[in-house]
């Protein structure tokens, strides 16, 4: 009967499912499996990647939303990271503030930003909203620069963050991180796939293809802008903060123009729309670096300095081919993938992309 199929859907139930074919739900049992053993059969180089790479996926999501979800383009989310890094190093450095403390207040200090940020965005957008975003980046930028070189205890060095700690444990070793940061950025997910399938993601949505048409349909396009910038930044914030405990660190440097490019390219190597994206191009353009260097390390010649111009090379060439030849990323791919399997011996005609939302 037509109401068995597996590709009919005949409520919104059915339609809403994370996971609703067998093979995903399997696909994703041992991806979890996989990353719950990964420590004891990993070394402490290929944990660290990992680690930094579940921190990307954080700040990954928080762009999504704002960018590839509402449609409203960033070039500040570097700020919205160092932010976070900033309070927590200010308040477990100088106020000796615990962990537990110093993460909330950096994610409504970054909450409070990202309200700041977004007041623009209620009358610019494009390529408008972006240079807004950008001057607000250098603005916070100069601020972080003028503590650090004035206030903190070095202007060249950063500033210290003490290992987190709670009960007599210390938080440390690439193998504690990682589980620590796996929670993290698997609740994050979480919480990105719940928030994009309710009234909030749908109204984002509609704000993305058409803002006129989202305000006259009854959504207040104003309130959501500005709560796309907030949650946005809250997530920024969160992966700064976890960043400044993971590297022991902070130092204004860090946060600079090339790396709110580099997040603009995870989403959209991985896919623009989608949290599954998110996580891809995160990783993807976290240990692409690293494959670069890996693939050197291997050839009987050595190139020096020159290593480190092919790696920024890369990130530029993935970019724009992704954007010329899969402007849906990664994910498209998946699901490319995924539906010649499903509907495999029978051909189908690929229907038009429409973003990979």
């Amino acid at each position: 009967m037509l109401s068995n199929s597996p590709y009919l859907r005949t409520s919104y139930a059915e339609t809403n499912r994370v996971f609703p074919e067998p093979y995903q739900r399997v696909l994703v049992g041992i991806i979890v499996i996989s990353l719950i053993c990964l420590p004891f059969v990993g070394g402490n180089y290929l944990l660290h990647l990992m680690n930094l790479a579940l921190l990307a996926v954080i700040g990954a999501v928080g762009i999504n939303l704002l960018t590839g979800f509402c449609g409203q383009v960033s070039l500040g989310h570097a700020s919205f990271l160092a932010i976070g890094a900033f309070t927590t190093a200010i308040l477990a450095q100088r106020f000796q503030m615990p962990f537990f403390v110093a993460i909330p207040a950096s994610c409504c200090t970054g909450a409070l930003v990202g309200f700041v940020v977004g007041l623009p965005a209620l009358r610019f957008r494009g390529i408008y909203l972006a240079i807004t975003t950008l001057a607000m980046h250098y603005a916070i930028i100069y601020v972080l620069t003028a503590y650090q070189s004035n206030v903190g205890p070095s202007a060249t060095a950063g500033i210290t963050v003490p290992a987190p700690a709670i009960a007599g444990f210390t938080l440390e070793g690439e193998r504690a991180w990682f589980y620590v940061l796996l929670v993290a950025a698997t609740t994050v997910v979480v919480f990105g796939i719940n928030l994009s399938r309710t009234y909030i993601g749908r109204a984002w949505v509609a704000i993305r293809d058409r803002d006129i048409a989202a305000e006259a349909s009854g959504i207040n396009v104003t309130q959501y802008k500005l709560l796309a910038f907030m949650i946005s930044a809250v997530l920024a914030a969160l992966a700064g903060s976890l960043a400044a405990y993971f590297t022991s660190v902070v130092t204004v440097e860090e946060y600079t123009l090339e790396l709110a490019i580099i997040y603009l390219a995870m989403i959209i190597v991985g896919g623009m729309g989608s949290i599954a994206g998110s996580i891809l191009g995160a990783f993807f353009m976290t240990l692409l670096p690293f494959g670069i260097e890996r693939i050197f390390e291997m050839l009987p010649w050595r190139l020096g300095t020159t290593a480190f111009g092919i790696q920024q090379a890369a990130i530029g060439i993935v970019i724009i081919g992704f954007l010329l030849f899969e402007p849906d990323g990664l994910i498209e791919m998946y699901r490319r993938v995924a539906t010649y399997f499903e509907r495999w011996p029978f051909r189908y005609r690929e229907l038009q992309s429409i973003g990979g939302r």
